[in-house]
C-alpha cells in the first residue's frame, strides 16, 4: 500500500510487545488513554491473541503511524459481521487517501473472514473518516455505518 507522498505503508499484525508504540499512537490521535499498568497489559495481549479479532498495526518507514482492530461476531442465523472497533491515523497523515487504504484493508480482512458486513460505530469513527466511508460504499444505519461485503468486490487497487 502506498500513500500519496510516495511512502509505503506497511501492515502487520499486532504483538503483545507493541503496547508501548500502540498506547502513544492512541495519546497521539487523543483516542483515549492505555495506562501502563499490569491490567491493561493483560487486556491488550488479551486481545493481540483473540482468535475473534485482528489487530493491526500501520508502518510508514519504521514509525507506527495507524492501527485497525476489527472485531468479528459469529451468530446462529445471522450472517458473519465484523465490527470497526477502532481506525486510528497519526495526525501527519490524516489524510483521505490514508484513511482510504486503512478502510480497505480492514474490508480485506473480514472478506477473508467470511463476513457478510462490516460496521461502525459512529460515535468511534474520527470526523475525517466519514467522508471516506461513504466514498467505499457505506450507508448510514442510525447511529452505525454499514458496508454489505460480496467476496468479487474491488476497490479499485488491491491492499
Amino acid at each position: 500500500m502506498q500513500l500519496e507522498d510516495g511512502r509505503k505503508l506497511r501492515m502487520r499484525r499486532a504483538q503483545w510487545r507493541d503496547f508501548d508504540a500502540v498506547a502513544a499512537l492512541v495519546a497521539e490521535c487523543a483516542a483515549g488513554e492505555l495506562p501502563p499498568d499490569r491490567h491493561t497489559k493483560r487486556r491488550f495481549r488479551r486481545i493481540v491473541h483473540d482468535l475473534g479479532n485482528d489487530l493491526y498495526l500501520a508502518f510508514a518507514e519504521q514509525a507506527l503511524v495507524g492501527l485497525v482492530h476489527i472485531v468479528y461476531v459469529r451468530e446462529l442465523v445471522a450472517p458473519r459481521r465484523a465490527e470497526l472497533a477502532a481506525l486510528l491515523l497519526a495526525p501527519a497523515l490524516r489524510r483521505p487517501e490514508g484513511y482510504r487504504l486503512l478502510v480497505q484493508f480492514a474490508c480485506m480482512r473480514a472478506r477473508k473472514r467470511d463476513c457478510g458486513v462490516i460496521i461502525a460505530r459512529l460515535r468511534t469513527v474520527p470526523a475525517e473518516l466519514d467522508a471516506v466511508l461513504a466514498g467505499v460504499g457505506f450507508e448510514s444505519q442510525g447511529a452505525w455505518v454499514a458496508l454489505r461485503l460480496e467476496p468479487d468486490r474491488r476497490f479499485g487497487q488491491e491492499v
